[in-house]
């Protein structure tokens, strides 16, 4: 069976199983190599290398802080100054802005790719970084606080967990009877909003509209959208864990280790900046995967896709070529 090109809505919206729907991701990615690639190399990389050295430079502050932490207790003298000064260090802040603004940018690169590619007139026709990056300036905003009030969001639903520990304390085991419950009411708001981002990138919904359409969505699909993420996560683990070896070994030493014994930082920040930009780049697998099961839900709810190929009878069929394909063009030489 020939491969999806991914060109045109019939591609996206369709119901699929649980298996094909992580093949999707690799196939989309597989079939938009180039042009995906291009606008991850242009728009995203940038703040993946700020991110990486930024986390590479925390990692040589950590190991001062962890220092301070053990002189302070041999000599008994505890204090909270070492962790304020690593916190408010300017370290930690680029860290994290970098991977605030790493996160922002993956998010609306790869749902901002898709968006274009189901809605564009030329199905043969590449999207160009340009049109990406327009889509990612006009969104950034409006995304940075739709993601910041959905963190809000996030940090509610654990809540209820905060809650049966404090009942612990007050009435005792019988607290402890509420406690599988409230893991259950968190992580099934959590997985529900998972689906926030492809949402409001492609349907431009409200921010409490978009809530309100993961929860529809997600009602009934609950465990095959919870399977997916964790299959994906794992799948995004073993690639990674290439990268995640020489760095632990390297933190891990750099922490454990006296002075004069522990790597040289430079190689510290080199290690952890190509570890942060490696796994940044392959956060957009898990993305797919939640915009396809996106798509499946959309299509077996609503049909979208059905009703797109019902109102397209009597029109002109689209043929549509599979990825192995040649294309050729007028200028080209050979035979047609």
């Amino acid at each position: 069976m020939p491969r999806l090109a991914f060109t045109q809505p019939a591609d996206f919206l369709k119901e699929r199983d649980f298996g094909q729907k992580i093949e999707a991701s690799f196939d989309f990615v597989r079939a938009h190599f180039r042009p995906f690639g291009k606008c991850m190399l242009y728009i995203v990389l940038p703040a993946a290398l700020l991110t990486g050295i930024g986390t590479g430079l925390m990692q040589s502050r950590l190991q001062l802080y962890m220092q301070q932490v053990k002189t302070a207790a041999r000599t008994g003298n505890a204090s909270m100054a070492p962790l304020v000064d690593f916190i408010g260090s300017p370290e930690y802040v680029l860290a994290i802005l970098g991977s605030l603004l790493t996160f922002m940018l993956l998010i609306l690169t790869t749902y901002g790719y898709m968006t274009l590619t189901l809605s564009k007139a030329d199905s043969a026709a590449d999207i160009e970084v340009a049109d990406v990056w327009a889509l990612v300036r006009r969104r950034f905003f409006g995304t940075l606080l739709a993601t910041l009030g959905l963190a809000v969001v996030m940090i509610a639903a654990t809540l209820p967990i905060l809650g049966v520990f404090g009942l612990l304390s007050v009435l005792g085991s019988m607290a402890g009877l509420l406690l599988p419950v409230a893991y259950i009411a968190t992580f099934y708001v959590m997985v529900s909003l998972s689906l926030f981002h492809i949402i409001w990138v492609r349907e431009e919904l409200g921010f409490f509209a978009t809530l309100r359409r993961c929860f529809y969505l997600v009602w009934g699909k609950w465990w095959s959208t919870f399977g997916l993420i964790m299959v994906m996560l794992l799948i995004i683990g073993m690639m990674a864990i290439v990268f995640f070896i020489p760095q632990s070994f390297l933190n891990i030493t750099s922490i454990i280790t006296p002075d004069a014994a522990s790597p040289n930082a430079l190689l510290v920040v080199a290690v952890n900046t190509m570890s942060s930009m490696a796994l940044m780049m392959l956060y957009p697998l898990l993305f797919l995967a939640i915009a396809f099961q996106y798509f499946n839900l959309v299509e077996r709810k609503e049909g979208e896709g059905l009703h797109r190929l019902v109102g397209r009878i009597g029109q002109p069929a689209v043929v549509d070529q599979p990825v192995a394909a040649a294309r050729y063009r007028a200028e080209e030489e050979g035979e047609y």
